[in-house]
């Protein structure tokens, strides 16, 4: 063979192969820009070695993505570096993760230049040991930021001045601290177009935290601390169509009606008046999730959750199986029934009482309900096989039920399905599943 044929043919096939592999290179800037806003920024600076194509690329890029924790070996002096360095360009995205190397000096500088460079999105989560991080006077009238998430060490001291998020949508706010009450209800109002916020509280400087949002369509709360029954929260939010509170005791609760509010979970509240919870939401809400002890609802007894579709109840709490009787009876056009419980079963010398059936049997039973679905159900505790057994011959129009046993041997769980299958079904074209 002529080795100058030879050579040729591997020198075009080295040509090919190479096409092939830089074919990313000939993209449009648009699309690149696009990719490269993907990956962490520190990534992205590193691709100025790639070719002469992606030398100054990277200062286009419209995004700041940048976590100590996932490059521990570049200093923080890299964001800084990254924003003197890069095109005055829009910097429409900036996620800053900084530890406590971090100077609280710098970030409000670099939030401020993200302000006046288009900013849209902003997520801050810094740890400093020499107090929380102040946010630069600015960011109170960005009228182009749409997503705020603000972590831990962030200090919220709403100004006097005019303040204006026009454009804001998502809210997060984990754990900041508040200068006083005042400094909420301004935050809130300064935010017509909000339509999720999320907050998760610990001990603060906030005596009543106001909600007053009328676009606000979720609401996610989650506080660990004891409101000692003199702390509370204001909730007004009439277009709510998903509530979440978690967690939280012995608070004061004031709601407006919520009309058009569809779902809502109510999980894990301690020595609080829950009917000024509940019934604002009674009228419209049509998936509730609970995980409340009958001690919680002692005051929302006569509650009637009219739209009701789906119920979810933890069967955790002492004495649920009172809670689950009360709700069906109050909720006439519930379709939907699962039990689940997160915690160990309590033992039986904890129990305070035992299954009673009521008196008349729920109008949900009789007409509506079409599923039933219980996870980690034991039926070697006798209440939990009543309750399961009273359900199944009551429930006429029952088209499919469900029986999950977490981490049961074989024995149990067939002793377990022995008991269930003696008993009739109140509708016979009901499908019965045991896993």
């Amino acid at each position: 063979m002529n080795p100058n044929f030879s050579r040729r043919h591997s020198n075009k096939k080295r040509r090919r192969v190479d096409e092939k592999a830089d074919r990313i290179s000939d993209l449009p800037d648009a699309l690149l820009l696009l990719i490269l806003s993907l990956i962490p920024t520190v990534d992205v600076v590193r691709t100025c070695v790639l070719s002469k194509r992606w030398t100054s690329l990277w200062e286009h890029v419209p995004k700041l993505d940048y976590s100590y924790k996932t490059d521990k070996k570049m200093s923080h002096q890299f964001v800084h570096r990254f924003l003197i360095s890069r095109k005055p360009c829009l910097l429409e995205s900036m996620r800053l993760i900084v530890g406590s190397h971090c100077e609280a000096i710098n970030i409000p500088i670099w939030i401020k230049y993200a302000v006046e460079h288009g900013l849209r999105e902003l997520e801050l989560d810094p740890y400093s040991e020499k107090g929380n991080i102040r946010l630069p006077s600015n960011i109170y009238a960005c009228k182009t930021l749409e997503v705020l998430t603000l972590k831990y060490c962030v200090h919220v001291d709403v100004p006097n001045t005019p303040v204006c998020f026009k454009s804001l949508k998502i809210l997060k706010l984990q754990l900041v601290h508040f200068k006083n009450d005042e400094s909420v209800r301004r935050l809130f109002s300064s935010c017509p177009n909000l339509e999720k916020l999320d907050v998760k509280r610990y001990v603060d400087n906030v005596v009543n935290f106001t909600i007053e949002v009328p676009s606000l369509k979720s609401l996610t709360i989650h506080d660990c601390s004891d409101g000692d029954g003199r702390r509370g929260y204001v909730i007004n939010a009439p277009s709510l169509n998903y509530f979440s509170i978690k967690g939280m005791k012995d608070y004061e609760f004031s709601i407006e009606n919520m009309p058009e509010l569809k779902e809502a979970k109510i999980i894990d509240v301690f020595d609080i008046n829950t009917e000024k919870i509940l019934l604002p939401l009674a009228s419209s809400v049509k998936r509730l999730s609970l995980s409340l002890s009958p001690l919680e609802t002692r005051y929302a007894d006569s509650t009637v959750y009219s739209q009701l579709v789906y119920l979810e109840l933890s069967t955790s709490k002492t004495e649920w199986w009172n809670l689950l009787m009360v709700l069906l009876l109050n909720s006439s056009k519930l379709q939907v029934l699962k039990l689940t419980r997160d915690e160990p079963k309590k033992s039986h010398t904890e129990r305070m009482s035992q299954f009673y059936k009521p008196v008349n049997v729920p109008p949900c039973l009789l007409f509506c309900l079409q599923r039933f679905e219980w996870e980690r159900y034991n039926g070697l505790h006798e209440e939990e096989r009543q309750v399961a057994m009273y359900i199944l011959t009551n429930a006429k129009h029952l088209k499919e039920a469900r029986f999950s046993t977490k981490n049961r041997g074989l024995e149990e769980k067939f002793e377990m399905l022995k008991v269930l299958a003696r008993e009739s079904r109140a509708s016979p074209s009901c499908q019965f599943f045991f896993e």
